[in-house]
C-alpha cells in the first residue's frame, strides 16, 4: 500500500471523528499558541534590554568615588577624596579614551527681583555644547574656556526658568541670584522635551563648571562619563582609569583604588539573563500543554485502534505489513498534531497584536522562525505519543482480530 493510499485513508479515518478530532487537537493547539507568544514576548523583552542598552551607550563608562579599603581588602581607612575638574581632564590623556564628559550638579534657588524659583543647577565645561544640536542656544551665547578658567559667574538659562523669573522681558544681560550669588544670564536653551512628566528639562541653569565648585563647594566630586574608542578596549580603558586614579592619589599598591568604573554592559547583562530564564519559564508551560495534548492524542489513538481491530485484522489478511499499519497510525497522529500546531499558529499570531493593544508597555516581537519551529514541535508530538499506539495495532494477531467484535 503507497504512502498516499496510506494517507488518505488515515485523513478519512480522522474525518469521520471530526468533533473528536477537534477536541484531541486542542492541548496541542493551546501549546503551539503559547510557543508562539512566549518567544515572542522573549524576543522582544531581549530587544527592549537591546534599545535600553543603545541608550546607555555601549562603549560609555561612569567614574565616580568609592569608599577606599586598609591594605589587605580590610576595612575602610577613610572617605574616599572627591574626583576634582582637574582630575577628570587628565583622563582625556589616557589611551583607549576618546571623550570625557564632565559636570557638577546641584539644586539651587533662583531670585529675580520678587521672583524666584527652585531649580537644577548644571556645572559644565565649554565644550558641554560638542553634544548638543546646533540650535541648542536659542538666544544669546554660551560660556567659552576663559570663562571657565575664571570661574565666571554667567549663566545659560533653560526656557522655564525664562517664563517664571521674565514673563515679561528680555533675560538676557539680567543678573540672577543662585544661592545669593550673584549671576549673569547670557543665553537661554531653546525649549526641550519632556519624556518623563516628573522632570522638567527645562528647569535648569547652565554655569561654569568652576563656578559651580566655588557654588557648592570643593568637597563635591564631579560626574564623570568616559567614551572608548572601541568596545573591545573597555577592559583595558577600565584598568587605566582605575591605574590613573591609584597614581594622582598616591593610593599604596596594596590598597584598593578610592574610585569605581560602571558599565552599563553589566546590568544589560543580567537584564538579558533575567528576560531568558522568563522565557524559558514560559517555554516550559508551554511544553507541559503540549504533553498534555500529545497525551491526548495517544488516548485517543488507542481507543481507535481498539475499535479498529477487526479492519486491521482485514488489512494484514489481505497483505498488509506491520509497517503498513504503523505508518497508518502515525499519519492519524501526526495529522491532528500538525492540523493542530497549524491552528496554534494562527491563535498565536492574532494573540500578539491584542496583547500590544491591551498591554502597550509590553514589548512583543514575532519571529517568524518560530513558525516553522512550533510546526516541527507539533509534528514531533504527534510522532512521539502516536507512536506506541500504532506499533501495538501493529503487533495484533490477524485471526484474533478478524474474531473481534
Amino acid at each position: 500500500m503507497g504512502f498516499f493510499d496510506t494517507l488518505q485513508t488515515a485523513l478519512e479515518s480522522l474525518a469521520h471523528n471530526k468533533l473528536r478530532s477537534l477536541l484531541t487537537t486542542l492541548g496541542v493547539i493551546i501549546g503551539v499558541a503559547s510557543v508562539i507568544v512566549t518567544l515572542a514576548l522573549g524576543t522582544g523583552a531581549q530587544e527592549a534590554v537591546k534599545e535600553q542598552f543603545r541608550g546607555l551607550g555601549s562603549n560609555v563608562l561612569t567614574v565616580f568615588p568609592a569608599m577606599r579599603m586598609g591594605a589587605g581588602g580590610r576595612n575602610p581607612s577613610r572617605e574616599a577624596r572627591p574626583i576634582t575638574y582637574e582630575e577628570a581632564q587628565g583622563l582625556k590623556d589616557l589611551p583607549f579614551i576618546s571623550q570625557v564628559k564632565i559636570s557638577l550638579g546641584g539644586g539651587g534657588t533662583l531670585v529675580f527681583g520678587r521672583e524666584s524659583l527652585d531649580s537644577s543647577i548644571l556645572g559644565v565645561p565649554a565644550d558641554w555644547l560638542a553634544d548638543m544640536p546646533p540650535d541648542y542656544i536659542a538666544q544669546g551665547e554660551f560660556f567659552d574656556e576663559y570663562d571657565v578658567e575664571d570661574a565666571s559667574r554667567v549663566a545659560v538659562i533653560g526656557q522655564t526658568v525664562v517664563r517664571e523669573l521674565f514673563p515679561d522681558q528680555d533675560p538676557l544681560g539680567q543678573q540672577i541670584r543662585i544661592n545669593r550669588v550673584r549671576f549673569l544670564v547670557i543665553g537661554v536653551i531653546k525649549e526641550l522635551g519632556r519624556p518623563d512628566p516628573r522632570v522638567d528639562p527645562n528647569n535648569q541653569v547652565l554655569i561654569p563648571i568652576t563656578a559651580a565648585a566655588d557654588l557648592f563647594g570643593k568637597d563635591r566630586s564631579v560626574s564623570v562619563q568616559v567614551r572608548v574608542r572601541d568596545e573591545k578596549e573597555i577592559d583595558a580603558a577600565i584598568e587605566a582609569i582605575k591605574d590613573y586614579f591609584q597614581e594622582v592619589h598616591e593610593i599604596e599598591p596594596d590598597e584598593e583604588v578610592d574610585v569605581e568604573v560602571f558599565n552599563p554592559r553589566e546590568i544589560t547583562r543580567a537584564q538579558q539573563e533575567a528576560a531568558k530564564t522568563f522565557a524559558l519559564l514560559l517555554v516550559g508551560l508551554a511544553v507541559a500543554s503540549l504533553v498534555v495534548g500529545g497525551i491526548g492524542i495517544m488516548n485517543v489513538m488507542l481507543v481507535s485502534a481498539v475499535k479498529r481491530t477487526r479492519e486491521i485484522g482485514v488489512r494484514m489478511a489481505v497483505g498488509a505489513s506491520q509497517w503498513d499499519i504503523v505508518r497508518q497510525f502515525l499519519i492519524e497522529a501526526v495529522a491532528l498534531s500538525l492540523s493542530g500546531g497549524m491552528l496554534g499558529v494562527a491563535v498565536g499570531i492574532l494573540a500578539i497584536p491584542l496583547l500590544s493593544r491591551y498591554k502597550p508597555d509590553l514589548s512583543v516581537v514575532l519571529t517568524w522562525e518560530s513558525i516553522p519551529m512550533a510546526c516541527g514541535v507539533a509534528v514531533a508530538v504527534g510522532i512521539v505519543f502516536g507512536l506506541y499506539p500504532a506499533v501495538r495495532a501493529s503487533r495484533l494477531d490477524p485471526v484474533e482480530a478478524l474474531r473481534y467484535e
